[in-house]
């Protein structure tokens, strides 16, 4: 059996093109909420404040590995180690090939 990195990489490349949308949206977000603190003042500052904290603590951070975007940074980070020519698939592969090649080589 042959694995196919180039067709993993290909794949990959269009899986990031998705998480790196997903990080756009919630950097839209984020923008979002901050234009809508400055808007509101009096009262509708008063309700929209905790709902906004909220929101911001749900989206949390990628640096931080809080909330959606830290959610987002590990399965990035889980993709880039373990998928395609550079990754723990490509290694795996070769030391289970290495012990198939070892078996008649005794």
């Amino acid at each position: 059996m042959q694995f196919n990195y180039g067709a993993v990489d290909s794949t990959n490349l269009t899986v990031q093109g998705v998480l790196n949308g997903m990080d756009q949206n919630a950097a839209h977000l984020t923008s979002l909420i901050k234009q809508l603190e400055t808007v509101f003042t009096g009262l509708a500052a008063d309700v929209a404040k905790p709902l906004m904290d909220r929101f911001k603590a749900a989206l949390g951070s990628a640096a931080e590995g809080t909330g959606y975007q830290g959610q987002l940074q590990q399965v990035k980070n889980a993709i880039h180690q373990t998928s395609g020519s550079e990754g723990f698939m490509k290694e795996t592969d070769h030391q289970q090939g290495a012990r198939f090649m070892s078996i008649g080589g005794v």
